[in-house]
């Protein structure tokens, strides 16, 4: 008897002395949330110290299956996911997931634009509130590997419940402990519950794919409630109203560690790993709680919105106070082709520093000529990343920004398709297909065209292009075209615009201003840039000789 009193005092002293470090840990990681929440707001994001798997981050925007104006094609020409990181200032899993959609959907009405922007400038406004829910927010807390809105889009089998199987086995070792009372020889049978918890808990590493999921969607309810209480009038009247969502899915929070908010247990994770491993504790709340998601599946839907929106809205107004220089957007619908616009002034690209501003007025096709390096492509991409930044987070990267609504396509960073034995025209090809599929409907298509059909001989390319680009140029779309052909500018002269980059050229450099210029361009680099690279003088000299041949006579 007297080695089992000295037993049990030990499991209470080791019991306290796991709290005792939990709370120490909790303390410590509540003043590490705190104190980043503050220094990173309005921060600058170093993209070289961001490490995120967007496999993760973009999960949710996948797992919805509703077709997005942004697609993949676009998306990765603009290289979107370094411009989601450079503004992903969000505390939560959900306020990432939820920023990562937000930018693959363009919105077209200005109510819901200006809904947005009323909380991104009332968390700018208003430090302390936003703190309060920073800290509620870190406290939920980010995974790099968190796959929680598959539990709530995918369909599980629920036949198979081992509920009330886990819930007995991880009381056999308390049971046993009491029968130690009765016969000492029942200490073997603790000894051995407890091995076979453990050879449960490692043997079904399945569930740990939705546990993980299922216990942040619990802490995602907890935040939700969290931040309803603040009665914030500015959330109430700008998001979707979820208070009956909270009222059907209430009782899942009595399935979390504690059913009060406000409990210090709530917050710290008093159980180790060990001890949630000894009484099966993330098996049974993988049980007890999924079946009450799957069912419950678009109340969580809504509240997982609610609470990522939160998140990635502070993230937008962080990334509006990192910004030197930025403006609210003006947009409009556009009734008919002739009323198509894109005005800015002084607009810039969000990551490069010490960008060069350029400012323009466009209602119809532009072609761009320019050298080498002379800043192009960064130009047509400058203003295609801005046109989606001010259709989804109301912001744009210049000192103003007035457009029409637009579906944004770009055709640009292509790759030959190596999987499926496509060639780079093929898939060139295929890509300008679907902007031409687009370009009529009724909300104006706003393309981005970078070195059109580049993967052709000359002779057909030219012919090709002018004909691929005039059928843009009268469609209901703006089309900026960035291109060597020069050949383009004269026979689409009466449809498409002509502006130009260029160079000042020294027999020891070339100097770019990056600036842009109206009409097709009148210099060549490339030929000097072998030079430069440290070609052969003969290699040189040939090829420059040719050119001129070619220029006087047209013929090589």
């Amino acid at each position: 008897m007297k080695d089992l009193i000295m037993f049990l005092v030990g499991l209470v002293i080791l019991f306290l002395l796991a709290f005792s470090i939990s709370l120490y840990d909790h303390m410590i990681r509540m003043k590490y949330i705190k104190k980043r929440t503050i220094e990173d707001y309005g921060k600058e994001i170093d993209l070289d110290d961001v490490i995120i798997k967007m496999d993760s981050v973009s999960s949710y925007f996948r797992n919805k299956k509703v077709k997005s104006s942004i697609d993949d094609i676009t998306w990765n020409d603009l290289s979107m996911d370094d411009i989601f990181k450079k503004i992903n200032n969000t505390q939560s899993s959900a306020g990432a997931e939820v920023l990562y959609d937000m930018l693959r959907n363009p919105i077209y009405e200005n109510e819901k634009l200006n809904k947005r922007d009323k909380l991104i400038e009332y968390f700018r406004n208003n430090e302390k509130e936003r703190r309060e829910i920073q800290y509620i927010l870190g406290k939920l807390g980010k995974s790099n590997d968190l796959y929680t809105t598959n539990c709530l889009f995918n369909k599980l089998d629920l036949s198979k419940s081992k509920l009330l199987q886990y819930r007995l086995l991880s009381l056999l070792p308390i049971l046993s402990l009491m029968l130690v009372l009765l016969n000492g020889y029942f200490f073997i049978l603790v000894v051995i519950s407890l091995a076979y918890n453990v050879y449960l808990s490692q043997n079904n590493k399945k569930y740990k794919y939705n546990t993980d999921g299922f216990t942040y969607i619990v802490s995602i309810v907890n935040a939700a409630n969290r931040i309803k209480n603040l009665d914030i009038e500015e959330i109430n009247e700008n998001l979707d109203n979820i208070d009956n969502d909270l009222q059907i899915v209430r009782h899942i929070r009595r399935k979390n560690v504690s059913s009060n908010s406000n409990d210090l247990t709530a917050d710290i994770n008093i159980f180790s790993e060990y001890i949630r491993i000894l009484f099966l504790r993330d098996l049974i709340t993988y049980e007890k709680v999924k079946n009450t998601v799957i069912k419950r599946s678009d109340n969580f839907k809504s509240i997982y919105d609610f609470v990522g929106s939160i998140d990635a809205i502070i993230g937008v107004s962080s990334f509006r106070e990192s910004l030197k220089c930025y403006s609210k957007p003006s947009l409009s619908n556009s009734n008919s082709k002739n009323e198509n616009k894109l005005e800015f002034i002084d607009i810039y690209h969000p990551l490069i520093k010490n960008p060069v501003k350029n400012s323009g007025e466009f209602s119809h096709g532009i072609l761009v000529t320019g050298s080498n390096a002379s800043g192009k492509s960064t130009f047509i991409k400058t203003i295609a990343i801005n046109a989606i930044l001010s259709q989804t987070i109301y912001t744009a990267c210049a000192k103003n920004y007035s457009s029409s609504f637009f579906d944004i396509y770009t055709s640009m960073a292509l790759k030959d398709d190596i999987f499926s034995n496509e060639s780079y025209y093929i898939v060139e090809i295929k890509s300008l297909k679907r902007i031409i599929d687009r370009a009529n409907r009724d909300i104006p298509c706003l393309c981005f065209v970078d070195e059109i059909l580049r993967g052709t001989n000359t002779i057909e390319r030219i012919a090709s292009s002018c004909e691929v680009l005039s059928y843009l140029g009268r469609s209901n779309c703006i089309c900026f075209a960035a291109t060597h052909d020069i050949e383009l500018t004269h026979l689409l002269d009466e449809i498409f615009e002509n502006y130009h980059f260029e160079e000042t050229i020294t027999n020891k450099d070339i100097a770019f201003d990056y600036k842009l210029h109206k009409g097709r361009t009148q210099t060549r680099n490339a030929i000097k840039l072998l030079g430069f690279m440290g070609y052969d003088e003969d290699i040189v000299t040939s090829a420059d000789n040719r050119a001129k041949k070619f220029l006087e006579t047209g013929k090589w």
